[in-house]
């Protein structure tokens, strides 16, 4: 499209299983404040509001490939040319 190409960069696996257990510290500490503040204002509101802000930041933190979910790339093999299968020829037998 328009001579354009744009290459999107990817997490490695080490970058995913870091942001896994990111997403997990932040829904679970914003879990447990969003609770603790609720119980304070005695309001599931004000939960409800810590919690989505965690999700909220969790997403922005978590989604886009940043580079410190890159630093592990994965090594690629070049292809090779395929090499093309040579003929054989078998001779009938005489009985």
């Amino acid at each position: 499209m328009l001579g354009l190409e744009f290459k999107v960069p990817e997490m490695d696996f080490e970058g995913q299983k870091m942001a896994e257990i990111l997403q997990y510290v932040i829904l679970g500490v914003f879990g447990i404040a969003g609770f603790i503040w609720g119980y304070l204002c005695e309001s599931f509101e004000q939960t409800f509001y810590v919690v989505s802000v965690g999700s909220l930041v969790a997403s922005l933190v978590v989604l886009p490939p940043w580079p410190a979910f890159r630093k592990n790339p994965l090594p690629f093999h070049h292809s090779e040319a395929p090499v093309k299968p040579k003929k054989v020829i078998q001779k009938k037998k005489k009985n």
